[in-house]
């Protein structure tokens, strides 16, 4: 059982007290903005700049400590060491500036997807993912199938039957029809790509699963300067996804049924928080990209 927020914010000045001690860490500034972590700046007993990152224990971020291991700063900020107690504590390389994908001033979008992408490949690229110890794609995506097919059921909200079928049986069968499978980062947003000085830019905050690589790509195609808001949608969605495709080599198609899949599962838990706006805005746009499906 997880703790709530509350409970869990209660304990961070202790937990942070043992990491100073247990790595000899000079508290600096905490980092705003995060509501599912704690992300303190710190510098080392030798002088390095690092970052004392607390998450609130969750399953999504359970692996991210050995994810950050797997790929070793290759792509991805390394990490200095974690606590062997606790998997939420994590002692990590700063991103020096940090500025997040999503608000760097004077990046075309197209610059910033062929940039995020770029990235993407080279975490895929690291190590046989049968030897990964993270959760598989295929059962967690079986997993939001059936709960957005109870939740559609027992909620009965009024979004598109045949769109929400679409996109779940997309979450049951995309999985099982990859190409290839991979470590994937599990929430590559843009703002979880930020300027750092060791490379140009790095990327932090994964949540790790094992599987079709194709998975990773929504995010980065709804959240770069949104095309859902240009005009002429469709277009700027073949166009985006055509980069996409071409800078990571994988099918147009299949990105964009992920994106049918991923649309419909966030909508329903749109429903289940309350927000039936948010949730009949996610399906209009799954039934959009379920037309660049085919």
């Amino acid at each position: 059982m997880w703790p709530t927020e509350d409970a869990w914010r209660t304990t961070i000045p202790s937990t942070i007290d043992r990491a100073v001690e247990r790595w000899d860490l000079e508290v600096l500034d905490p980092y705003t903005g995060g509501s599912a972590s704690h992300v303190v700046a710190v510098r080392t007993a030798d002088g390095l700049d690092a970052v004392l990152k607390l998450s609130l224990p969750h399953r999504e971020a359970r692996d991210e400590g050995a994810a950050l291991r797997w790929w070793d700063g290759n792509g991805a900020v390394r990490l200095l060491a974690s606590d062997p107690d606790d998997p939420f504590v994590l002692l990590l390389e700063r991103c020096a500036p940090g500025v997040r994908l999503a608000d760097r001033a004077g990046l075309a979008a197209d610059d910033g997807l062929t940039i995020a992408a770029s990235l993407l490949v080279e975490l895929w690229s690291a190590g046989d993912p049968d030897d990964a110890p993270f959760e598989r794609l295929t059962d967690v995506a079986d997993e939001w199938a059936d709960l957005a097919e109870e939740r559609m059921s027992t909620l009965a909200p009024p979004l598109d039957p045949g769109v929400v079928r679409r996109g779940v049986g997309l979450l049951r069968e995309l999985p099982r029809s990859a190409g290839s499978t991979v470590v994937v980062h599990g929430d590559y947003n843009p703002g979880n790509v930020l300027t750092a000085s060791r490379r140009p830019w790095l990327v932090i905050d994964p949540k790790p699963m094992t599987g079709d690589p194709a998975y990773d790509l929504c995010p980065l195609l709804m959240q770069v300067d949104d095309p859902f808001a240009r005009r002429d949608p469709v277009r700027r969605l073949r166009e985006r996804i055509a980069l996409l495709s071409d800078v990571t080599a994988q099918p147009r198609e299949r990105i964009a049924a992920w994106c049918v899949a991923r649309l419909v599962e966030s909508a329903l838990w749109s429903v289940s928080r309350g927000q039936p706006r948010d949730a009949e805005d996610g399906v209009a746009r799954a039934a959009l990209m379920a037309g660049l499906v085919d």
